[in-house]
């Protein structure tokens, strides 16, 4: 009940009251050196999907992954189609549970790369020049929060800036929920949500170094759980006329207000479901949002 009741006040409220980031300070990620002495190949446990899964496959020539001067690391999305949304109802908690309907076919015709990770503190202080995060003590690996729709798109014009070949933004709200179910069509992404996410009952009440939970069947990590993650859509109550192509919807809806994904440490269990979304003042950044990035090779 307790949880609950976090939860709610969470968010009626928009802010979040959590406590002061604890621990040993990690250091960022360092680059890796060349070594010709050859290592065993450790292999990676992913968590146990749950629902149906049809992989789409992708006829791109594109490498399956990439790493920008930044030190961002990027993984190919293919294009496919999904069923975008929920009936899921859970009013009690939520009192919003009709905003993942209608469910609709969504068509994603060309494939993108969307970051592996959250962005993290350290990569905001290379990008920004500075740490806006609450949970500094947390460490450069950890994800970077109180960020506003706004100041995330500040990074992302500092990286578009670099003229690196690729072209950044946020996700659309459909790219983000198609490479979070990665072709699964549960709640979750994975039967045991433990394995794969940070929430009210298993975090402490803080972030997490990114990457420590299992990845979903794309090799993404933290899509459910730790920080909401902004999309560059304006938050709609619904998905009356919404786009089916999975463009960033920015007709009509909240002016205001943005769409934030995924849960995050200081939610209930029900916010890491693929499909849950909720609406953020866009220029109100809080310690449960952050993003991370989408990126498209250049064709000018």
């Amino acid at each position: 009940m307790i949880g609950l009741l976090l939860l709610y006040l969470v968010v009626g409220s928009g802010r979040v009251l959590g406590q002061g980031g604890t621990g040993r300070e990690s250091t960022a990620p360092s680059k890796k050196k060349t070594s010709t002495k050859k290592t065993p190949t450790k292999k990676t446990t992913r968590a146990t999907t749950s629902g149906s899964k049809s992989m789409p496959t992708s006829s791109s020539n594109l490498p399956r992954t990439q790493t920008n001067k930044a030190g961002i690391e990027f993984v190919l999305i293919p294009a496919g189609s999904f069923m975008m949304g929920s009936a899921f109802v859970n009013d009690v908690i939520d009192n919003r549970g009709a905003n993942e309907r209608p469910v609709h076919q969504v068509t994603i015709s060309e494939a993108f790369y969307l970051g592996k990770y959250e962005i993290t503190q350290a990569q905001w202080q290379a990008v920004m020049g500075n740490n806006p995060s609450y949970f500094k003590g947390c460490g450069g690996n950890c994800p970077v929060e109180e960020v506003s729709w706004d100041d995330a798109q500040n990074f992302i014009n500092k990286l578009n800036e670099s003229n690196d070949g690729l072209r950044y933004r946020l996700p659309s709200e459909a790219e983000w929920e198609y490479a979070c179910r990665a072709g699964t069509t549960g709640e979750y992404y994975a039967v045991n949500v433990d394995d794969i996410g940070w929430y009210f009952y298993n975090s402490g009440q803080k972030t997490h170094i990114v990457g420590g939970k299992q990845p979903n069947a794309f090799g993404l990590y933290d899509m459910s759980g730790n920080v909401f993650e902004w999309c560059g859509d304006r938050y709609h109550p619904n998905y009356d006329g919404a786009p089916n192509d999975g463009s960033t919807w920015l007709s009509g809806g909240h002016v205001l207000k943005a769409v934030a994904r995924g849960g995050g440490f200081h939610m209930d269990k029900v916010t890491l479901r693929s499909a849950y979304r909720a609406g953020w003042e866009r220029d109100s950044p809080n310690n449960l949002n952050g993003f991370r990035v989408v990126a498209v090779v250049r064709t000018n």
